[in-house]
């Protein structure tokens, strides 16, 4: 199990990474699932601030494994949770 500091880590690092891929990641509560989207030509990743950081970056992990990322370089450990959920 991934401690919260660790988790925490990882959840920023992929934060960075869409923000390489120049997507705009907005941190928000309400009763909502995170999700992304276009909105006006701007790629936004809404987070929703009452989830833990396990589940906050499981579904940036999955968001991750659906963009083309081939020309971004990406930590081995970001890109091997990215693979993870890429089913």
């Amino acid at each position: 199990m991934k401690t919260a500091k660790n988790l925490r880590n990882t959840y920023n690092e992929l934060k960075e990474v869409f923000e390489k891929l120049n997507y705009k990641v907005v941190l928000d509560k309400g009763n909502f699932n995170t999700g992304y989207c276009l909105l006006e030509h701007e790629k936004i990743i809404v987070v929703n601030k009452n989830k833990p950081y396990e589940n906050r970056v499981k579904i940036l992990s999955s968001i991750l494994s659906k963009i083309d990322t081939d020309d971004i370089y990406l930590k081995p450990k970001i890109r091997e949770l990215m693979i993870s959920y890429k089913n």
